[in-house]
């Protein structure tokens, strides 16, 4: 008896001794072969990119492989080598791997790939021309299968970077976790197109990104969720790269010197798939207390090129947007001068701005009506209210806008009056001014009825150094051109203008809307030809 178990322990010793030997062989020509395959398909991407490892652990018992310091160079354009997308990654770990089937078929499949604590360094040169070397590539190389699964792709703590002049600068940090990531016909068929995912979290952080015209826009988080349908993004800021003088000096004509900020979006019912296809389509969207600064130096030469229309504007956002509401809440807006001739610049600001549309889209297609229409409120220099109701019919760019301005004290209204407009106004308040225009891209017609009282108005003349009364336009304003008061009891007809006013192709939009209320008003004095422009 005792003979017999031991002849049976005998027997499991050597069948474990041939396993374990079977295993270390078997892990040791799969390693083989795998580093072999490995080698070959990143010697496939040369001449225009390099990829590089230190080292390649395999576990067959653990189903993972990790590749040490992977290293992958990117450089498309052959007569400037200089100019290189360098990818770097410590480790690239991938788990839960049927190495048999990977050996055997035309599948790569695996629970996991994570990239982790990685470096993408991108060159602007390549980027910003035109490169359909990536595509050639893939029709040209032989991979070992055709297709690739993971249940989970990890791309963890990973800084890009853009390379400028020699220098490093850092465009964001963050991360993306995709989930059941399908990619099919990898080869000569791959496209945009075979890549496909149920799910898809990204959390990004100190995004930065340079605009053209000098300013820089700054990020603190952006966080997307596919699964719950969220775009969360925090606390935005445009900065100018340049001072509000300097941006001008630099480019020798008038531009627009910008500093915003934008405290959040939230953008809920996101179609993120939907995102790939230059398509954002979203429940409802809200920008909340935003602050916005705008300076521009008149004394300069102003560029007479063709400005777009509010329909313009729309069709040039680079993708299909539709939201079913969006909110802009609790937002200032500041606008400073220098102007063409005068010594102190002159500003005009609107607070507590809200917008809302519902919905707001900038395609028309089957399933959208042609009309936008938006309803505007804000505050004069704190010191009397707007509030508009805005018409745009998409196709055409017509527009229809009525609205009023109630209980504007017009003293307010002296930093960009007397500073841009040369005249002073000693007192007075705009009970009601309400309009009523269309608009296209060629005219504004339309009239403004407006009652007011106890308006004094000073003409005012620039000696080089200051601002100073003239006295002769001045004794015309108050006694002939702007009656004190102009109240309800006064008929309607004398407290009416008509607009009519010529669009100048070359400003922007927003002068447009603000020059044809100043040409009603104009019409609503009898000698309002004569009022200061």
């Amino acid at each position: 008896m005792h003979t017999k178990k031991k002849k049976i322990w005998i027997r499991w010793m050597i069948s474990l001794t041939a396993l374990l030997l079977l295993l270390v062989v078997g892990n040791m020509i799969l390693k083989s072969i795998l580093k072999k395959r490995l080698y070959d398909l990143t010697k496939q991407f040369q001449p225009v990119a390099n990829a590089g490892y230190s080292d390649v652990h395999i576990s067959l018992l653990s189903g993972s492989i990790d590749i040490d310091s992977l290293s992958i160079k990117y450089h498309p354009d052959t007569a400037h080598k200089k100019h290189t997308h360098d990818l770097y990654f410590p480790v690239l770990h991938i788990g839960g791997i049927n190495y048999f089937k990977l050996i055997s078929g035309k599948n790569f499949s695996a629970s996991l790939l994570q990239l982790k604590n990685g470096r993408i360094k991108l060159d602007p040169y390549l980027y910003d021309k035109k490169d359909s070397v990536s595509s050639r590539i893939f029709s040209a190389i032989k991979l070992p299968f055709e297709n690739l699964f993971f249940d989970k792709v990890e791309l963890l703590n990973t800084t890009v970077q853009e390379l400028n002049d020699d220098k490093q600068e850092d465009l964001l940090n963050g991360e993306i976790i995709l989930e059941d990531l399908y990619v099919a016909h990898l080869g000569a068929d791959f496209s945009a197109d075979s890549i496909h995912f149920s799910n898809v979290q990204c959390a990004l952080t100190d995004v930065n990104y340079a605009l053209p015209g000098y300013h820089t826009v700054h990020i603190k988080k952006i966080a997307l969720n596919s699964k719950d349908s969220t775009l969360l993004i925090d606390s935005v800021n445009l900065i100018p790269d340049l001072g509000k003088f300097q941006l001008g000096q630099k480019l020798h004509h008038q531009a627009d010197h910008i500093r915003a900020t934008v405290s959040s979006v939230k953008v809920d019912g996101l179609d993120v798939m939907k995102l790939r296809k230059k398509k954002f389509i979203a429940a409802n969207l809200n920008i909340n207390q935003s602050v916005v600064y705008v300076f521009r130096d008149r004394r300069l030469p102003r560029l007479m090129k063709q400005q777009p229309t509010s329909a313009d504007y729309l069709k040039m956002i680079p993708a299909d947007v539709y939201i079913s509401h969006f909110k802009l809440t609790d937002a200032t807006v500041t606008s400073e001068e220098f102007p063409k001739k005068g010594n102190q610049t002159g500003f005009i600001k609107i607070a507590h701005i809200s917008i809302s549309m519902q919905p707001f889209f900038n395609r028309q297609d089957k399933n959208n009506k042609s009309v936008l229409t938006a309803s505007v409120k804000g505050s004069i220099m704190n010191a009397g209210n707007i509030h508009a109701s805005i018409d745009l019919d998409l196709p055409t760019g017509n527009e229809d806008i009525k609205g009023a301005i109630e209980d504007l004290h017009l003293t307010a209204l002296n930093p960009s009056a007397e500073n841009l407009g040369q005249f002073h106004i000693e007192s007075g308040v705009l009970d009601h001014l309400s309009f009523n225009f269309s608009a296209n891209s060629k005219k504004a017609k339309g009239e403004i009825i407006g009652a007011y009282h106890d308006l004094v108005i000073d003409k005012l003349k620039n000696n080089g150094k200051e601002n100073k009364t003239a006295w002769l336009p001045t004794f015309a304003l108050h006694n002939f051109i702007i009656p004190k008061t102009k109240d309800a009891s006064t008929p309607v007809k004398k407290r009416t203008g008509k607009i009519d006013y010529d669009r100048d192709p070359t400003r922007l939009v927003t002068f447009f809307y603000i020059k044809a209320l100043l040409d009603g008003i104009r019409d609503s004095f009898s000698l309002g030809f004569l009022l200061p422009e």
